[in-house]
C-alpha cells in the first residue's frame, strides 16, 4: 500500500509500505519494518495515487504547487518519468484494470488519457473532447474493458468518456483516435460526486457504477445510460470518501468522513454499520469505577460510550456545534457529567443517553475540566467540581431536581486545566494555564497552599497515598510535588515537546502513565522516575490517557481523532 502527505512546506513525500509485514507485525507483536520506500518527488502536498493492476507502477499526482504526474518503479522505488499533468489543477488519477500503459488523469475542466512507455522512457497525454461540457473532476473509475472512465464532479453530475486513443508515435504524426465524451448524468448528486467505483453485471454484462455523494447518498447507476436503478440507493451519515468491492464481491466497504465504514450488500442494497469512530478531536476519556470492559470519551459534537474488549460503540450522545472539552462518570455509574465550549455542564444517562440536567452558565467560557466527588449520588446532594477558561474553580451542590453553585473560587488568571479530587474529598487541586496549582479545601473552600512554575500545567494528579502531586505541563517535564507544603521534590525530563496529559495506577501508584504533543505514550515507574515503556501509534499530539480499572490496558485520545487501547506490560 501507499499513501501521500499534505504539508505547506517541501518535499511532500509518498510512502510505500509492506502490508504483509504490518499484518505480521500485529499477528505476532514483532518489530519488524513496514516502510518499503520513501519517495520525495512532489512539492507542497500528493494529490491522489494509485497502483498499477500488476502492482509493478506507482503514478502519483501532486497538489496544486505541483501539479505533476509521476511514474515509479513499486518494487526499486525508482522514478522512471514525469510530466505536468495539465495547464490547470489536477484531481485524481487512475490505471487501467487490464494493462500497465495507460492511465487516466482528470481535474479542473479536463480529463486527460496518458500512454506511457517504461523502455523509453516516456509518457504522452491526449485531452478528452468535452464539447461544452465544462466541470471539475473529482473522481475517476475505468471499468472492466478498460473502454470508458467514469468521472465524477463537483457539480454531481458522472461523466462517461471513451479512453481509447493511438499509442505514442511520431512528434508530428496525427492523432486518429482522441478520447471523448459520450454521456452524461441527468441526476445530479448533492454535494457532488466525491468517489466512484465500477461493477459489472454478471446477467448482462453491463456497467453498473457506484455513486459516493457528499450528502452521504451511495447510487447503483446502469453504466450505459448513467441512470440510477430503482431501489439501489441508500444514505449514509457523512459524506462518503471511499468506496470499494468486498474480496468476496457480495458487498461493497463504504467509509464516510464522519469516520463511519459501512458495509452496502449486493444486490439488495442493504446497509451495516461495521465500525465509527470521532471525526474531530478527541478531548478527553473516562471509565467508570470499577468497570474496565466501558470507557466514555468526548469529542467535537458527540460523546460516545465504548465496549472496550469489542471496540464498538455502544451509545453516542450528540449535541450539534459544541465541543465537549471533559467528561467524567459518578461512582455508582448512574449520570455522565460533561463540560462544553458554551460554558455549560451537561448530565446524560448512561443507559440511554437521554439528557438529565444542565447547569447553565456555569461558567462564562468554555467549561475545560470538571471532577466528580467520591460522594453517594443517591444520598443527594453529590458535589462536582468543575474549571473554566475564565479562570474560576466552581464546586456544585447536584441533586435530581436541582444544581445550585455551593462556592466560586477565583484565583488562577488562565484557564483552568485539570481537577483531580482526593479519595474522602477533603480537598482537591486545580492546575492551569498561568503556571500555578492551587490545593483548596473542600469543606471550608479556602486555599490551602499554591505552587508556581514557568510553565502552563496541563495536567495534575494525586498519588494514591495522596502524599504528593504529579504534574506535567508546557516546560516537557514531569514534576513531583509534596502535597503538604508544595515543595517541589523532583523533575524528570518526559517529553521533547509539550506534556498533555497524565494517569496512574490506583492501587499502589508503582507506575504512571504520560501523552504528549510528540504523539508518544509512555509508561513510567513512579519512584525510579524512568520511562519503561513508550506507545507509538498516535498521528496527532495526544489529549488524554486513562488505566483501565483492572489495570490490565491504557487509553490513549488524540487530537487526530483516534482512540489506542495499549496493553499494559507486568512490571
Amino acid at each position: 500500500c501507499a499513501c501521500g502527505s499534505l504539508k505547506s512546506v517541501t518535499p511532500a513525500h509518498v510512502l510505500v509500505w509492506d502490508l504483509e509485514v504490518a499484518k505480521r507485525n500485529c499477528d505476532t507483536k514483532s518489530k519488524e519494518n513496514t516502510l518499503v520506500h520513501r519517495l520525495a518527488q512532489h512539492l507542497g502536498w500528493v494529490q491522489d495515487l494509485d497502483f498499477s493492476h500488476d502492482d509493478r507502477y506507482l503514478a502519483t499526482l501532486g497538489g496544486q504547487d505541483d501539479n505533476a504526474l509521476v511514474i515509479w518503479e513499486a518494487d526499486t522505488g525508482t522514478a522512471i518519468c514525469g510530466s505536468p499533468a495539465f495547464d490547470d489543477t489536477g484531481l485524481c488519477v487512475r490505471w487501467c484494470n487490464s494493462r500497465s500503459d495507460r492511465l487516466v488523469t482528470a481535474g479542473n475542466y479536463h480529463a486527460r488519457v496518458w500512454q506511457v512507455e517504461v523502455g523509453l522512457p516516456k509518457m504522452h497525454a491526449l485531452t478528452a473532447k468535452m464539447g461544452n461540457m465544462r466541470r471539475v473532476i473529482t473522481s475517476v473509475a475505468v471499468d472492466a474493458t478498460d473502454e470508458y472512465a467514469y468521472c465524477g464532479t463537483k457539480t454531481g453530475e458522472v461523466l462517461r468518456v471513451r479512453i481509447e486513443r493511438d499509442p505514442i508515435g511520431s512528434h508530428n504524426g496525427p492523432d486518429k483516435t482522441v478520447p471523448a465524451m459520450k454521456g452524461y448524468s441527468k441526476e445530479r448528486f448533492g454535494k457532488g460526486v466525491t468517489c466512484l467505483a465500477t461493477l459489472t453485471d454478471h446477467a448482462s454484462g453491463e456497467d453498473l457504477v457506484v455513486v459516493g455523494a457528499g450528502d452521504g447518498t451511495v447510487s447503483l447507476l446502469q453504466g450505459g445510460v448513467l441512470s440510477t436503478i430503482r431501489g439501489k440507493s441508500a444514505s449514509l451519515m457523512g459524506p462518503v470518501t471511499s468506496v470499494s468491492l468486498s474480496p468476496a464481491g457480495d458487498g461493497l466497504m463504504v467509509g464516510t468522513a464522519h469516520s463511519n465504514r459501512y458495509f452496502v450488500t449486493l444486490p439488495d442494497f442493504g446497509v451495516e454499520l461495521r465500525a465509527t469512530c470521532h471525526c474531530g478531536p478527541v478531548n478527553d476519556v473516562c471509565f467508570p469505577e470499577g468497570c474496565a470492559e466501558i470507557f466514555i470519551t468526548s469529542s467535537s459534537q458527540d460523546i460516545r460510550v465504548w465496549n472496550a474488549k469489542l471496540r464498538q460503540e455502544l451509545l453516542r450522545i450528540q449535541v450539534p456545534n459544541l465541543d465537549c472539552a471533559c467528561v467524567g462518570i459518578t461512582p455508582n455509574g448512574s449520570t455522565i457529567v460533561s463540560g462544553w465550549t458554551d460554558g455549560k455542564v451537561r448530565a446524560f444517562f448512561p443507559e440511554s443517553g437521554r439528557l438529565k440536567f444542565v447547569i447553565n452558565d456555569a461558567h462564562a467560557e468554555a467549561v475545560t475540566a470538571l471532577a466528580v466527588c467520591n460522594e453517594d449520588e443517591l444520598r443527594p446532594p453529590w458535589r462536582l467540581v468543575t474549571g473554566g477558561d475564565d479562570g474560576r474553580v466552581r464546586v456544585w451542590n447536584c441533586t435530581p431536581s436541582h444544581q445550585a453553585m455551593a462556592i466560586s473560587l477565583k484565583e488562577h488568571r488562565a484557564a483552568v486545566l485539570s481537577i483531580k479530587v482526593t479519595r474522602d474529598n477533603s480537598q482537591c487541586v486545580s492546575a492551569s494555564a498561568d503556571g500555578s496549582c492551587i490545593v483548596w479545601d473542600m469543606q471550608r473552600y479556602v486555599r490551602l497552599l499554591a505552587f508556581f512554575e514557568p510553565t502552563v500545567f496541563q495536567a495534575c494528579l494525586y498519588h494514591p497515598d495522596e502524599s504528593q502531586i504529579l504534574t506535567c505541563g508546557s516546560n516537557h517535564k514531569v514534576s513531583y510535588w509534596d502535597a503538604y507544603d508544595g515543595q517541589a521534590i523532583r523533575v524528570v525530563d518526559g517529553s521533547e515537546q509539550e506534556m498533555t496529559s497524565l494517569d496512574i495506577e490506583p492501587k499502589e501508584g508503582e507506575i504512571f502513565v504520560s501523552g504528549s504533543a510528540d504523539k508518544l505514550v509512555k509508561l513510567w515507574h513512579y519512584d525510579d522516575g524512568i520511562a519503561t515503556g513508550v506507545g507509538y501509534g498516535h498521528s496527532g499530539r495526544i489529549s488524554a490517557v486513562k488505566f483501565s480499572p483492572d489495570m490490565r490496558s491504557v487509553v490513549s485520545v488524540g487530537t487526530e481523532g483516534a482512540i489506542f487501547i495499549w496493553e499494559v506490560p507486568e512490571v
